[in-house]
């Protein structure tokens, strides 16, 4: 049977011996397999072999960066070394990623590719046998010495990126074909976790680039449906204080169906988006919450609110069913919204026009258990455990059913931070389906909290926004609301203003056209008369770096864009101080 050994490791031959205590002696100057059979063999262990190379196995699986260093000390236990090691070749220099034994301090430094053993093994892309290698290497000059140096070159698709090596620092250790047999194993390992390694590498590299990218992509969406968002508003504001438009006429039914199908579809784009930054946080474990005590009523109104327009479009019929006395749940406001939005939204998308979905819940001395049910589509037995699985939807689903899969995935990802539970359960199609959410509750103490929103009118507000089309009709919205409100479209007009204006809030744009946001904030809270002075972020940029970069230029708030016009004003209704700290929003 042919053996491990017998069998070229590369195309190159066999390599050659070297020994530089000859001065003439030359690369590859004789058959390196004569040389290593000319010696006392050693007997194989190969139980200890396969021992070893079972832990290799797994720790490739889970880490292969980290079995290279692996790699190395098992070369030393396995070939009775005094030094082994994995080189790798990075341009012109060769690197010690992984060293074991005698000189295991020296891990991480690196010889030039043309003045190291490696570097020539590399270059002959052949097995090397090397006898007192510091005489043509100073840089091995060590105490104690390098005797003899076993090297053996691993490759990527063909192409040689490092070595496998072991050393003798002694004048009685020889090495003979079984250590250059273990050792070929071993570089085969080198090979594969090498590999592993980078594409690892690769992966991450491009996931970041990914985020990055869907991080832009967001904030480029943000300020067109801000924009979008705030049009659509202003003219519903308008069609409530006009009279005439609410008369019978064909032309004016048309219109404001045409104003609904913009908010409505405006809407749908903001929770895609949403849904994408966080998908993009939940891949790299950024995804997180701000809890602090809130109460139940308050965010199912608002998710009701949220996704009013698509019930009433489907003709759905919501019923809610809530505790009359106060509950108080300890989690992250607008990540609560979000996830009871996702709920309601995905028991709209696949229940029929007409249908019905209620939202209820009760509560024990300890948790709180949301239920959302709709008399939809159903979900089918086999489907139920996968249902919260990324880009999951129903094969056969309503037509009303759009979106990217993403909902349902991030609502678990939401409970799970709030150390909560959630399960679905269904009769199978066409019988409808229900969620049930678990949510721990605040400590009774947090029920007699006091109520924030004081219901303060009337405020001085400064927007800082460079597109008009953002600004003009949230200053309408501001104005019929009863508030004052002042437009600066740069960082240095806003300045001047905080001045001559003396706002009350101000909403300040990051991306600004002369200096961004966040210095317009510090220079704000430097410069500010009034210390009661309330700094909101408004912007597109909606991941955490951004947040706490605003807490740290001064912004009491971070307000992602767009935001509907009721959160908005809902939100001027809190008490005009900045003692808090900026918040998720």
């Amino acid at each position: 049977m042919e053996s491990a050994f017998d069998t070229p490791f590369t195309d190159a031959g066999p390599g050659g011996l070297t020994d530089f205590s000859n001065p003439s002696a030359t690369f590859a100057e004789v058959d390196i397999r004569a040389a290593l059979s000319a010696r006392p063999q050693r007997a194989p262990d190969y139980e200890a072999e396969h021992r070893a190379m079972e832990v290799l196995a797994a720790e490739m699986a889970t880490n292969p960066r980290n079995m290279l260093q692996k790699l190395a000390e098992t070369a030393v236990e396995l070939c009775r070394a005094d030094t082994a090691g994995v080189s790798i070749l990075e341009g012109d220099l060769v690197r010690w990623e992984a060293l074991a034994g005698v000189f295991a301090s020296y891990r991480g430094s690196t010889m030039p590719r043309d003045a190291s053993p490696c570097g020539v093994c590399i270059n002959q892309n052949a097995t090397q046998l090397m006898h007192l290698p510091d005489r043509c290497f100073p840089a091995l000059t060590t105490d104690p010495p390098f005797v003899e140096v076993l090297l053996i070159p691993f490759h990527d698709h063909g192409k040689p990126v490092g070595t496998v090596w072991i050393v003798a620092n002694n004048f009685e250790r020889k090495f003979d074909r079984e250590d250059e047999r273990v050792m070929r194993t071993l570089a085969q390992f080198a090979s594969a976790g090498w590999q592993l390694w980078q594409m690892s590498e690769r992966s991450a590299e491009s996931s970041r680039h990914k985020d990055q990218f869907l991080a832009m992509l967001a904030h480029e969406f943000r300020n067109p449906l801000t924009a979008i968002v705030g049009a659509h508003q202003a003219a519903q504001k308008i069609s409530s204080h006009n009279g005439d438009l609410l008369r019978p006429d064909p032309l004016r039914t048309d219109l404001r169906q045409a104003v609904d199908i913009i908010g409505r579809q405006a809407r749908h784009l903001t929770r895609m988006v949403t849904d994408l930054m966080d998908l993009s946080r939940i891949g790299r474990g950024g995804l997180g919450v701000c809890k602090e005590p809130v109460e139940l009523k308050t965010i199912v109104d608002q998710a009701v609110e949220a996704t009013h327009a698509h019930f009433k479009h489907r003709r759905h019929r919501l019923s809610v069913g809530i505790p009359e006395e106060p509950v108080h749940i300890d989690g992250d406001p607008a990540r609560l919204v979000q996830l009871l939005s996702n709920l309601l939204d995905n028991a709209a998308k696949y229940t029929l026009k007409d249908g019905e979905i209620s939202i209820a819940a009760d509560c024990t001395s300890k948790d709180v258990f949301i239920r959302v049910r709709d008399n939809g589509i159903g979900i089918p037995k086999d489907r139920i455990e996968s249902i919260f699985d990324l880009y999951t939807q129903l094969n056969g689903s309503a037509k009303s059913a759009r979106g990217l899969g993403l909902g349902l995935t991030i609502v678990r990802n939401l409970v799970t931070l709030h150390g909560g539970e959630i399960e679905a359960a269904s009769d199978g199609p066409g019988k409808g389906s229900v969620f049930t959410v678990r949510l721990p509750l605040t400590p009774r103490f947090a029920k007699n909290l006091p109520n924030k929103a004081t219901g303060q009118k009337g405020r001085r507000i400064l927007l800082v926004e460079d597109s008009d089309d953002i600004a003009r009709p949230l200053k309408k919205i501001l104005a019929w609301d009863g508030h004052l409100v002042s437009v600066a479209s740069d960082g240095a007009l806003a300045l001047g203003m905080l001045h001559t204006f003396k706002p009350d809030i101000v909403f300040l744009d990051i991306g600004l056209p002369d200096m961004d946001g966040f210095e317009v904030a510090r220079r704000m809270r430097h410069e500010a008369d009034s210390a009661g002075l309330v700094i909101v972020a408004f912007t597109g940029y909606s991941d955490d770096e951004h947040r706490r970069l605003s807490m740290e230029a001064g912004c009491d708030y971070h307000l992602v864009k767009p935001i509907s016009s009721d959160v908005l004003l809902s939100f001027l209704g809190r008490p005009a101080d900045s003692a808090e700290s900026a918040r998720r929003v």
